[in-house]
C-alpha cells in the first residue's frame, strides 16, 4: 500500500488543521497517511543564518509527500524553506503542497510560497502535481480548503 506523509510546518495550527482534515478524509479512503511535523528549535520568525530542527521528518519513508506550510512575510515560512533544502531526493515520488496565509488579497505572498516549494522540490529531483493556497480570513476558506482536499484526494 502507498504510504503518504503530510509534512507540515505550523506555529499557530491553522496549517495543521488543515493537515488533519486532509489526513482524516485520506485515511477514511482506506489510505496509509501520517502527519509529521517539522518542528524547528525556535520558530521566530525573524532572518537567521540557519535554523535547527527538533523534529525533521524524513521523506524517504513516504510514495507520496503533501507539504504545508503558512505564508510569513509574503513569502514561505524560513522554517519550511530551510527543511526543504535538507530533505533528501525526493525522486520518483508523487508530491503536492498547499500554503496557508492571513490576507485574502491575491498580492500577499501565496504565489510566491508555492513557486519557492515548486524550486525547492525540483531541485531535488521531483515536481509539484499541484499546489493550493487557503486563505485564512477569506470568506471563501471553507470552500478553499474543501477544494484543496477534495483534488488531492481524487488524484490519490
Amino acid at each position: 500500500m502507498m504510504k503518504i506523509g503530510i509534512i507540515v510546518f505550523s506555529k499557530t495550527n491553522n496549517t495543521f488543521s488543515v493537515a488533519e482534515r486532509l489526513r482524516d478524509v485520506l485515511v477514511k479512503r482506506g489510505l496509509d497517511v501520517v502527519i509529521d511535523r517539522v518542528i524547528p528549535v525556535s520558530d521566530d520568525p525573524g532572518p537567521k543564518d540557519s535554523i535547527e530542527f527538533r523534529n525533521l521528518p524524513d521523506v524517504s519513508v513516504y510514495d507520496v509527500i503533501i507539504f504545508g506550510s503558512p505564508v510569513w512575510a509574503f513569502s514561505l515560512s524560513g522554517v519550511m524553506k530551510a527543511y526543504l533544502t535538507q530533505v533528501s531526493s525526493l525522486s520518483g515520488k508523487k508530491v503536492f503542497s498547499f500554503v496557508t496565509k492571513q490576507m485574502a488579497s491575491k498580492f500577499t505572498g501565496g504565489n510566491k510560497a508555492i513557486r519557492q516549494i515548486r524550486s525547492a522540490v525540483e531541485a531535488k529531483n521531483a515536481k509539484v502535481d499541484n499546489s493550493y493556497i487557503i486563505s485564512w480570513k477569506s470568506k471563501n476558506r471553507e470552500k478553499e480548503i474543501a477544494d484543496c482536499i477534495d483534488q488531492i484526494a481524487k488524484s490519490l
